[in-house]
């Protein structure tokens, strides 16, 4: 496997480059077999190179990643966050309530590919990006999930890796999405608490924001291009408007989302931390940063 960009951010614990696709899922694989030695992680290899070739654009099937926002980095830190929670849990349950290394490898796989439907399918005439899919990636994920996962031998895993990724889906209740079992909803409980804990603490998250997420709504048409001539028509007017509500997404949206639909799975960080949890004090560092951004005056 290659790196695939030159990007220069790191995890969380500013020891894992998020570029470096290799070194993210040999820390994914670390982190996983200090847990369940007995489990066999060799899949990591196959979604590995179904992640490269999908997202550099060496499928035959779809174009490589062309948005800024949901990009190849940002779902490397979510897979990461998802194996650290994953075992963050499992510090804190055992018995009937544990989680078993196929489950494990289910939420890993299902991290990995959350936000396959941005990406486009060749010959797609419709769109010129993938941003354009904002309303629909996840159903289109899912959909790429059972297409694609049956090719890297794991088609058996590929059902409940399409369920899953719709815990990302901030426009469904969790308690809504029915699984197979208990233990299935709260794998998918920790996806979604994954999902957004990794991009709330990024600490490029407010930049990206104001940029790369931006111009994705535009595509999708739910913000309006700068200098259009009716912002009033779409749900963000400016980049400024759109800074000006996050602080109501991540207190009201993210944070009822995390606290009860997904009934505080974000502490099982702090298990896996030994108590501390760079996650959550990231998020309030941004918190804060945003709170300077608002201030009147000019944006910092």
């Amino acid at each position: 496997m290659v790196r695939l960009t030159n990007c220069e951010r790191y995890d969380i614990t500013g020891q894992v480059a998020l570029g470096d696709v290799s070194a993210v899922l040999e820390e994914v694989r670390r982190t996983l077999r200090a847990q369940w030695p007995e489990g066999d992680w060799s899949a990591l290899d196959s979604l590995g190179r179904l992640f490269v070739e999908l997202y550099s654009s060496d499928h035959p099937e779809y174009h490589g990643c062309d948005v800024g926002y949901h990009d190849a980095e940002h779902v490397l830190d979510v897979t990461l966050a998802m194996a650290r929670l994953v075992v963050g849990r499992e510090k804190r349950w055992r018995g009937a309530f544990a989680f078993d290394a196929r489950l494990a490898m289910a939420g890993i796989a299902s991290a990995l590919f959350h936000d396959a439907g941005y990406l486009r399918r060749r010959g797609d005439r419709r769109h010129s990006t993938g941003a354009a899919y904002t309303r629909t990636h996840v159903r289109r994920g899912a959909a790429l999930i059972r297409s694609q996962f049956p090719a890297v031998g794991l088609g058996s895993l590929a059902p409940m890796c399409a369920w899953l990724v719709h815990f990302t889906n901030s426009n469904r209740k969790p308690p809504r999405l029915v699984m197979g079992s208990q233990r299935e909803w709260q794998l998918g409980a920790l996806l979604g608490t994954a999902d957004l804990l990794a991009q709330i603490a990024a600490p490029d998250y407010l930049e990206k924001c104001r940029l790369a997420l931006y111009d994705e709504f535009v595509a999708c048409g739910i913000a309006a291009a700068d200098q259009s001539p009716n912002p009033e028509i779409c749900s963000y007017r400016s980049r400024d408007d759109l800074m000006q509500r996050t602080s109501g997404f991540v207190s009201r949206v993210a944070g009822t989302r995390l606290e009860e639909d997904f009934a505080g799975a974000y502490h099982y960080a702090s298990s896996y931390f030994d108590g501390e949890n760079p996650y959550l004090d990231a998020v309030v560092a941004n918190c804060a940063r945003l709170e300077l951004w608002l201030a009147p005056g000019p944006i910092h």
